[in-house]
């Protein structure tokens, strides 16, 4: 194959829980980029919460990039929230992350897909400097 060839080659793939600790290696560096303390999370309570299935980990083409899941039973509707994404050369595949989740959600009887992101996502809470801006939503409904 050639590198044109293997450069549109897109892999993204669910990790099941039991083999969450063979992925962990290789998820973790990723994952410390965005598990920070304002997130409320910690990348062990994330592992503890993968491997108890309550969360899903999600990879890109070999580490490429990884994306943590959680699928919220609200009181009006059932979402897919995206808690954590990371990684390189995203735009060479967040495109095919967002067929997959909607995908996923659907399957999952989803109403909609979310996810947050960091302060560099949306430029909101600049003009209100007593608001800190830790995370910012941004959701999706599906039709």
């Amino acid at each position: 194959m050639n590198a044109t060839a293997e450069k549109m080659t897109l892999r993204i793939g669910g990790v099941p829980s039991n083999m969450i600790m063979d992925m962990w290696p290789g998820a973790e560096p990723l994952l410390a980029r965005v598990v920070k303390p304002d997130t409320g999370y910690t990348l062990q309570s994330v592992l503890n919460s993968l491997q108890l299935a309550k969360m899903q980990l999600w990879v890109v083409n070999d580490f490429q990039g990884v994306i943590v899941t959680q699928i919220e039973d609200r009181p009006a509707q059932r979402i897919l929230y995206t808690l954590f994404l990371a990684g390189d050369n995203m735009s060479e595949w967040i495109d095919g992350w967002c067929e997959i989740q909607d995908e996923y959600a659907r399957h999952n009887g989803c109403a909609a897909v979310e996810f947050n992101g960091r302060k560099g996502w949306n430029k909101i809470g600049e003009s209100k400097p007593e608001w800190k801006a830790i995370r910012t939503v941004f959701r999706r409904e599906l039709n």
